[in-house]
């Protein structure tokens, strides 16, 4: 009978490489000469994964993670604090952006267990901590008015998104940039900071993303903003007057296309009984030269997810609510989760996915065990 355990490195490395990330923990966990050659350098990681989506959960300890290609439920052992008690304000390059119940931030891979602390919002303008003799943290004091947040308002309301510019363990140079307060204001750290530096702007923001080596910005004002990591010094503005109709009442993405074009969603939302559900989505692309959008009809075989995925549906769009705001407000509403088919304009549940509650709010995760 052979001996599983005694393939080559070089074999075990080609079958690494075709492998999905639940099939690669498996093998790792079948024998350690396994396992030890999997953690070698020049083994490429597994190939570029599907989506999961991240799903709301009351156990102290495990995530639950929806797969979208094998639509089954993951749980992910995660280390502490809870990750029950955790918001996920960004997922890029497979960690998640988190705020834990007492307003601290980490990086998290939930499939390593690797997590990085980021710096204190209290390094952030305007913000301190008020104490009293009873908890170690009762309230935050908030802007130049001082506005008093309980922890529980100031988990749910402070925070928007967070978004990184490469995996942490890249080079070690990641930069990190962050949506926050009422006033939507944007900050950036670098790794190793340990405060974060607020930008300037007089807009507020709706979203950010990385981008071909720089972060794009979406303002209420409509204004794409491009910024340089280097600095995050504004390299121009993108004026978006074709497209002001689609601005009001709706929220904007901004998504990097599978053919790495910038694009920009406006998300519109039907009233419904308890809370507002996304009824259309408008799509955008960006003309880089005269630096206009054009309104896209069809996506064609794409997908707006990273990567091209044959267990997705084409010419759609996957989206969840992730609108911090609303899903404070609203634990127990159904989450308005779905798939927009470009074509015939309507929604679609994920198939096999089910309901669940809207808090804390699901986000979309590429799975990576960098």
């Amino acid at each position: 009978m052979a001996d599983w355990s005694k393939l080559s490195m070089d074999v075990l490395g080609l079958i690494h490489d075709k492998l999905s990330i639940p099939d690669c923990i498996r093998l790792k966990a079948a024998c350690k000469s396994w396992n030890l050659a999997f953690k070698f350098k020049h083994h490429r990681p597994p190939k570029l994964q599907s989506p999961w989506l991240m799903l709301p959960d009351h156990n102290d300890t495990v995530a639950w993670f929806f797969s979208i290609a094998d639509k089954k439920i993951y749980k992910v052992p995660c280390p502490e604090p809870m990750i029950s008690l955790r918001i996920c304000i960004g997922s890029c390059h497979g960690w998640l952006i988190t705020v834990d119940d007492n307003c601290n931030m980490h990086l998290l891979n939930p499939l390593t267990g690797v997590q990085i602390p980021l710096p204190s919002v209290t390094t952030l303008p305007f913000v301190k901590i008020v104490q009293d003799s009873q908890e170690p943290i009762s309230k935050f004091m908030i802007g130049e008015q001082q506005r008093v947040y309980s922890i529980w308002r100031m988990h749910r309301f402070f925070f928007h998104k967070a978004v990184l510019s490469m995996a942490p363990d890249a080079d070690g140079s990641f930069t990190i940039v962050m949506i926050y307060s009422v006033w939507k204001r944007l900050a950036f750290a670098r790794a190793g900071d340990e405060a974060w530096t607020s930008i300037q702007t007089p807009h507020g923001f709706h979203d950010v993303i990385h981008c071909n080596d720089k972060f794009y910005t979406a303002s209420y004002g409509g204004t794409v903003m491009a910024w340089e990591p280097n600095g995050l010094a504004i390299v121009s503005e993108i004026i978006s007057s074709d497209i002001d109709e689609a601005y009001i009442g709706c929220m904007m993405y901004l998504v990097e296309s599978p053919d790495d074009n910038l694009m920009l969603i406006a998300r519109h939302a039907g009233e419904g009984p308890i809370i507002s559900h996304t009824s259309l989505f408008l799509v955008f692309s960006l003309d880089e030269q005269d630096l206009q959008w054009k309104k896209v009809k069809s996506l064609h075989q794409q997908t707006l997810f990273l990567g091209d995925f044959p267990e997705l549906k084409q010419n759609c769009i996957y989206f969840t609510n992730n609108i911090l705001e609303f899903c404070g407000y609203f634990h127990y509403a159904d989450s308005d989760i779905g798939v927009f088919n470009m074509e015939s304009k309507k929604i679609e549940p994920i198939d096999h996915l089910g309901r669940h509650l809207n808090w804390p709010p699901s986000v979309w995760f590429f799975p990576s065990l960098s």
